[in-house]
């Protein structure tokens, strides 16, 4: 009786496996790269102050100038009228945002928005 136990356990540990596996490849895990990655990116912030129907500040910088100063653990800091607001704080929300999607921060009463884009 327990042979026949067992030939049920390794089938049972089988299908689960051939089910896991199929479904695995029909659901096609996401890439591991950022959709960003290898691409002239550049980061784009804008800073909305109430009571203005503009932009306080908008600019846009590119990417790789952001990741040097990060590499060279220099503070990369944007500030507005007295909001200001770290990059260094935000960095793994920003890259982590897909594509198209824009990152809000509220920073006393001022709203940034952060987002990343392909330069064309």
């Amino acid at each position: 009786m327990s042979r026949r136990a067992g030939i049920w356990i390794a089938a049972l540990v089988l299908i689960s496996l051939v089910m896991g596996v199929l479904w695995t490849i029909r659901l096609a895990p996401p890439s591991p790269a950022p959709w960003w990655w290898g691409k002239e990116t550049a980061l784009h912030v804008e800073v909305w102050e109430p009571g203005k129907d503009m932009a306080t500040v908008a600019m846009t910088m590119p990417k790789k100038t952001i990741d040097t100063m990060f590499a060279l653990g220099l503070p990369a800091e944007i500030s507005a009228g007295g909001h200001k607001i770290r990059l260094n704080e935000v960095r793994s929300k920003i890259e982590r945002l897909p594509r198209g999607e824009k990152l809000t921060v509220r920073e006393g009463g001022a709203t940034f928005y952060l987002w990343l884009d392909v330069k064309k």
